[in-house]
């Protein structure tokens, strides 16, 4: 598999390589201690960074079942970069400056997590195959039982032979080596729509550290287990426009 400089990133809207310095202020400490109930999820952080679809799928069979998404964001190594975005134009939108889209930028691999509406369902993925293009993948949260590599490409076929992720990314065709993969042409969403992330850090600062309702648990998830720092999308990826 190709891996790609840092500097290229991407967003996928069915289903942004490396971001910017931390902001200069830094995102403020939190008010509270980790979410007790993530702590075990976090401790799979020393396993290493998911750099791969297959290597997520790796990392979300080795953690406890029931898997949600804030168990799986927990588990990433840290620091780790962020970009969040209001964009309601996706299978995974955004639901209003209190629950923005979070796109996380592991190198090689981007995952995306929604703090509440129907994308929160999903965890999605989107690994770098060339400069603009990713192949891309998704699954629903939580996940009860071990799942096999193919999973999250399998999750997005449709039985026309393509996949919903290609009706809004562009030139679909099917991945040069894995079978039942498909790679399209890769997004970054509007600017205008972005979220800071010291505006993201505030609201999880808003929840008690006793707050298990799904949105505060992606919060605590985010904030409670390293650096989390501003990310932001390549300038020469297009706009998102369906």
């Amino acid at each position: 598999m190709l891996r790609f400089p840092r500097a290229l990133l991407l967003v996928f809207a069915a289903c942004g390589g490396p971001s910017s310095p931390p902001v200069d202020a830094g995102v403020p400490r939190p008010l509270h201690g980790p979410a007790e109930s993530l702590r075990a999820c976090s401790s799979l952080q020393s396993s290493g960074a998911v750099t791969t679809i297959f290597g997520a799928v790796d990392r979300l069979n080795a953690l406890p079942l029931p898997v949600s998404a804030p168990c799986f964001v927990a588990s990433l190594p840290r620091p780790l970069d962020a970009v969040a975005t209001l964009s309601p134009i996706s299978a995974q939108p955004g639901a209003g400056r209190r629950s923005p889209r979070v796109f996380l930028l592991n190198s090689g691999l981007v995952v995306s997590v929604a703090h509440e509406g129907a994308g929160a369902r999903l965890i999605e993925f989107a690994e770098w195959t060339e400069a603009k293009r990713t192949l891309k993948g998704e699954l629903e949260v939580p996940v009860a039982a071990r799942l096999p590599h193919l999973a999250p490409l399998e999750h997005v076929q449709r039985p026309t032979g393509v996949t919903t992720c290609g009706v809004c990314h562009r030139n679909e065709s099917p991945h040069p080596s894995i079978d039942g993969g498909y790679v399209s042409e890769a997004y970054r969403p509007d600017p205008t729509t972005n979220v800071p992330l010291t505006e993201v850090s505030s609201l999880h600062d808003g929840c008690a550290e006793a707050d298990t309702s799904d949105r505060c648990l992606l919060l605590h998830a985010l904030f409670d287990f390293g650096e989390l720092r501003q990310g932001a999308f390549s300038r020469s990826l297009s706009l998102f426009a369906p």
